[in-house]
């Protein structure tokens, strides 16, 4: 499995916005059960967020990128990018085997 960091972008007024983060949320909580969310927040200035994905290849993670409710609907737009991790922690987040 591969690394991915997916940037989240708000494209719309947070008004419009709030009332979807729910199925976000719920999304979210979808791809932790299935083993392909490793972190996952928003950005401090509120403009979007940052999902960390583990996933077999760019496409598999681009379509987990793209079945996001808020991609779904237009709300947000991503940018994805295969991280390849080097040095830190990564056992705080990475599954010993």
């Amino acid at each position: 499995m591969l690394t991915y960091l997916v940037t989240l972008t708000i494209i719309v007024d947070r008004a419009i916005y709030e009332p979807h983060l729910p199925d976000h949320l719920a999304y979210l909580a979808q791809l932790k059960a299935a083993g392909h969310l490793l972190l996952s927040g928003p950005a401090t200035d509120r403009t979007g967020g940052f999902v960390l994905l583990r996933a077999a290849s760019l496409e598999a993670a681009t379509a987990l990128a793209q079945a996001d409710p808020l991609v779904q609907r237009g709300l947000d737009r991503f940018d994805i990018r295969e991280w390849r991790i080097t040095d830190g922690q990564p056992q705080l987040i990475t599954p010993s085997t």
